[in-house]
């Protein structure tokens, strides 16, 4: 159980950290292009560099291929959903960011239940302070990307906290599961994982990346774009190992 306890305050840590920064971000409202731009560079970055190669060798290239296709298509569902959570009475602007935001913390949820039982089964390895530091570090952004359009349209400090627990909870139950089952199963695992990535891509790619260009230009938002992923690399590169 204090396994899934670790699990669940490293994820919280990170969201709530990232929380915090969008609280302070919400006050530039116009600065949001620069801070969507940045933030599909860095989750972006996160995918393409740490968590998608991680995947690929769990499962191989095909697996990986498989469930990111439907992780895309169940995009659409999930988007489905999204509109049905938002009030009817909810006006257009603020409703896009709500729907913004949900999007991204189903997405979120989704994948953390495959890095809570990679975390959970590595607990006798070398590479379990490695994970505990992605689940805190990897969440930042993510985080980030999350609470902007969520305080932009007016989210209260009561669902902020209750959108924490949530997200995290997945990573407290994947990390008990994975300490009693360790990685037996790395195909299924593999599955799960690029699934969640396939939808994160299109999410972060369609309701923020889009929405920087819509509300600057294509030459800006590529630009912080590029920098948010050279940013994920030097993190990488030299701190994260």
């Amino acid at each position: 159980m204090s396994i899934g306890i670790v699990g669940f305050l490293a994820t919280a840590i990170g969201i709530g950290l990232g929380g915090i920064i969008a609280l302070f971000l919400k006050g530039i409202q116009q600065k949001t292009p620069t801070i969507n731009a940045l933030c599909t560079g860095l989750i972006l970055g996160l995918v393409c560099l740490e968590i998608a190669p991680e995947s690929i060798e769990l499962g191989g290239l095909l697996i990986f291929t498989i469930g990111s296709i439907i992780g895309i298509l169940s995009f659409v569902k999930i988007h489905e959903l999204s509109h049905r959570l938002i009030p009817s009475t909810v006006n257009p602007q603020k409703g896009k960011l709500i729907q913004t935001g949900l999007l991204l913390a189903i997405s979120i949820t989704i994948h953390n239940l495959p890095l809570g039982i990679a975390f959970g089964s590595s607990q006798h390895s070398e590479i379990s302070k490695p994970l505990l530091q992605m689940l805190i570090l990897h969440n930042i952004p993510e985080g980030i990307a999350m609470f902007v359009p969520l305080f932009l349209a007016g989210l209260r400090f009561k669902t902020f906290l209750f959108i924490i627990c949530f997200v995290s909870l997945p990573v407290a139950i994947g990390a008990i599961i994975g300490n009693f089952i360790g990685m037996q199963y790395p195909l299924l695992w593999s599955f799960i994982i690029s699934i969640a990535l396939g939808i994160i891509v299109v999410v972060t790619m369609k309701e923020i990346f889009m929405e920087a260009v819509k509300h600057s230009s294509f030459s800006y938002a590529i630009s912080l774009f590029i920098i948010g992923i050279l940013a994920i690399w030097m993190y990488i590169k030299f701190i994260s190992h």
